[in-house]
């Protein structure tokens, strides 16, 4: 594809979420989503691969049923209330309606059956896209006009995503699967603190963002795609392994790293609402996905983990050791500030 063409769909997916972002009138909202969504599939079926092709048409698919709930959401409120404007009452219908298509578009249990074989069949770039830009416009819708949804819906789709997001990732050897079930379990946790603090929602989206986009890029550049190649980290580039670690331990919550934030921001609020059951399943979620990554840390280290192939890379034939571009660099730098930074500067978060 064409630098200029590929310039051009990137500006449209942009402008597509600050559309979605900015307007108050339901069809202008459903007008973005498809710019966004329609901007995008050129560039998911890009390498023009029958698994490509495939995956693009699957999520055209998916995000085709969601844009449709969405618009038809909006001409039942229409229809009822004689607006368009997203101010105007809902009714039942309507709410469910919407609360489906949010599920669908953030990849959600029970309708999150798409999004790891997606995933699965896109190179990292552009499943980057979908598992970070992507769910920027549905979040954004859900965190300024939750009084339209369906909250039990939703906090009980979050709970099911968190378990299913640790429990789906157990048994998986492949690193894009691995990170689609991981996106999964965090959505789970960004949506159900969403409905008590919109405030800690956006902290906890914006660090999911910058520790998974760093993770990908890693992962992209050193050409891992299984656990088995992780093994082979060090010699294609030895500074590789200690920000491949620390990048999957922080996305994994352990402390005092920033991912460690997310979930404890996410607990601090629930606990001081009295919600201890549904923190229990939270933990408990975690503590599931706590399983593959400390598995993708043990491989990037050496640490042989029994029960898998570990030797899926001919090393001893590589001639030249790659360097990491200037944009991981950025992200990893970033990211290791951050991770200095935010556990041990409670005034960032404690008022919030």
């Amino acid at each position: 594809m064409h630098r200029l063409t590929s310039l051009f769909l990137a500006l449209s997916i942009v402008l597509g979420t600050f559309i979605v972002v900015s307007s108050e009138n339901w069809f202008i909202i459903w007008t973005g989503l498809e710019l966004s969504t329609l901007a995008l599939i050129p560039l998911l079926c890009a390498n023009f691969t029958p698994r490509n092709v495939e995956a693009a048409i699957k999520y055209f698919l998916i995000q085709a049923i969601s844009a449709a709930l969405i618009l038809n959401s909006a001409l039942i409120n229409a229809w009822f209330f004689g607006s368009w404007s997203i101010l105007s009452p809902t009714n039942e219908v309507s709410t469910i309606s919407l609360s489906i298509a949010l599920a669908f578009k953030l990849g959600l249990a029970p309708c999150h059956f798409w999004f790891p074989d997606v995933l699965q069949g896109l190179p990292f770039i552009q499943g980057l896209i979908i598992s970070t830009w992507q769910k920027i416009a549905p979040l954004i819708l859900l965190f300024s006009f939750s009084s339209l949804v369906n909250s039990n819906l939703l906090i009980l789709a979050g709970i099911i995503s968190v378990i299913i997001g640790g429990w789906g990732g157990l048994n998986q050897t492949q690193i894009r699967k691995i990170l689609a079930f991981s996106s999964i379990g965090h959505m789970g946790w960004i949506v159900i603190t969403s409905f008590y603090s919109i405030n800690i929602a956006l902290i906890m989206l914006f660090l999911y963002l910058l520790i998974n986009t760093t993770m990908f890029l890693l992962v992209e550049h050193l050409n891992i795609f299984t656990l088995g190649h992780l093994n082979v980290a060090t010699y294609i580039s030895p500074k590789a392994p200690a920000l491949i670690i620390v990048t999957i331990l922080s996305l994994g919550g352990l402390p005092p790293l920033t991912g460690f934030m997310i979930k404890f921001l996410s607990l601090t609020i629930l606990v001081n609402e009295n919600f201890i059951l549904l923190s229990s399943l939270l933990i408990l979620g975690s503590l599931l996905s706590l399983f593959f990554y400390l598995r993708i840390a043990f491989n990037t280290s050496l640490s042989l983990f029994p029960q898998h192939i570990v030797s899926l890379s001919s090393w001893r034939n590589s001639t030249s050791s790659a360097t990491l571009p200037a944009k991981t660099w950025f992200l990893s730098f970033v990211f290791i500030v951050s991770a200095i930074g935010l556990p041990i500067i409670p005034p960032l978060y404690m008022n919030v």
